[in-house]
């Protein structure tokens, strides 16, 4: 098993239903989404949060996105889409200006 040296937590919050980290990979212009159920987020020293998923693997980058309840997506930097199309937008605009 692989260790994890994050630093340990304060506290915990349960996360509201239908919370999701969610992964988006491209293939040519198709995309698949990679959802994982987020049950709950870790309190850091620093107040920062972590989202607790059953897949440890899932939130090991520190980029990470989350899909809340209403629809929106709020990445860990704290941009935030309306919505799931949106976000996917922005992303295939990022690929070809990469590209």
């Amino acid at each position: 098993m692989v260790k994890s040296y994050r630093p340990g937590g304060v506290g915990m919050l349960p996360a509201a239903p239908g919370t999701y980290l969610v992964h988006a990979y491209f293939d040519d212009n198709q995309v698949e989404l990679i959802k994982a159920n987020i049950i709950g987020w870790q309190i850091g020293a620093e107040r920062g949060l972590t989202p607790l998923v059953i897949d440890p693997r899932a939130a090991e980058d520190d980029s990470w996105n989350v899909i809340h309840p209403d629809g929106r997506v709020e990445a860990v930097d704290g941009h935030v889409w309306e919505n799931v199309d949106l976000w996917i937008d922005e992303l295939r605009r990022m690929r070809r200006a990469v590209a």
